[in-house]
């Protein structure tokens, strides 16, 4: 599934079509008005966590693509496409994702504070959504959505690594700095995976993530399904601390 990250380097490549009209608008989808947008000038593009927002006058367009989403730019994706945009300049697609068309006002949909990538990101508010999880998993937690959107399963192992945090733990037995820092992590890797995209080396940024050996004890990483969202975790049993009610 797409990080925050990913959007954010969507957005980029996107930005290119800012200014321009729509000419067509195609796909299977059946939750977008193709009618309302023809014709109509691209103005803003925004992301949240991991949907992207196309802004046009009025309304928005909302695309998330989910656990197995392609896109392509001037370029076609050799399976069904959900959505296109055809613009003056070139050609915006995407396919097995989730589109949805908005007309209310993009401040009254979105919490901008719970996105990390954000400038509005609020690290305060964040810890204070992970405390009212307190019987949940960290590793669950810090995917919620509401509370560090654009975290994902990715940066979820790299951050609990990077934190010396067991993703077993459950959130009312951690202490509060390490909470703190834990968000701040979350904050921190989305943007260096960010520049990893930008700089094509994703595959070097991954300390733990899909990797087989601790990189600080040299012993091999366990790899198992955890948690209630069953999504795949990488840890070090040795580094990785599993906080309960006994050690403070």
């Amino acid at each position: 599934m797409p990080e925050g990250p990913q959007m954010v380097f969507l957005k980029e490549q996107a930005e290119q079509f800012i200014g321009q009209l729509v000419l067509e608008v195609k796909g299977k989808t059946k939750n977008v008005p193709f009618d309302l947008i023809m014709g109509q000038e691209l103005t803003e593009i925004k992301t949240f966590g991991k949907e992207i927002l196309f802004c046009f006058q009025g309304a928005v367009i909302r695309v998330h693509l989910m656990f197995f989403g392609k896109y392509a730019i001037n370029g076609e994706v050799n399976r069904p496409l959900e959505l296109g945009f055809s613009f003056e300049d070139g050609d915006l697609n995407f396919y097995a994702c989730d589109c949805r068309f908005i007309q209310d006002a993009l401040n009254t949909v979105y919490d901008w504070r719970a996105d990390v990538m954000n400038e509005s990101f609020d690290p305060e508010k964040a810890l204070e959504k992970l405390q009212r999880q307190p019987t949940q998993l960290i590793c669950d937690a810090i995917l919620d959505q509401s509370i560090l959107a654009g975290v994902g399963n990715g940066i979820k192992n790299e951050v609990l690594f990077r934190t010396r945090l067991h993703p077993e733990s459950q959130v009312d037995h951690i202490p509060e700095p390490i909470l703190k820092s834990l968000i701040q992590e979350c904050f921190l890797q989305s943007f260096r995976y960010l520049d990893s995209k930008r700089e094509g080396t994703v595959k070097e940024h991954w300390l733990v993530y899909q990797q087989k050996e601790c990189p600080r004890d040299h012993i091999p990483l366990r790899k198992e399904k955890i948690g209630k969202g069953q999504r795949s975790g990488y840890f070090c049993e040795k580094c990785q601390v599993l906080y309960h009610p006994a050690i403070f």
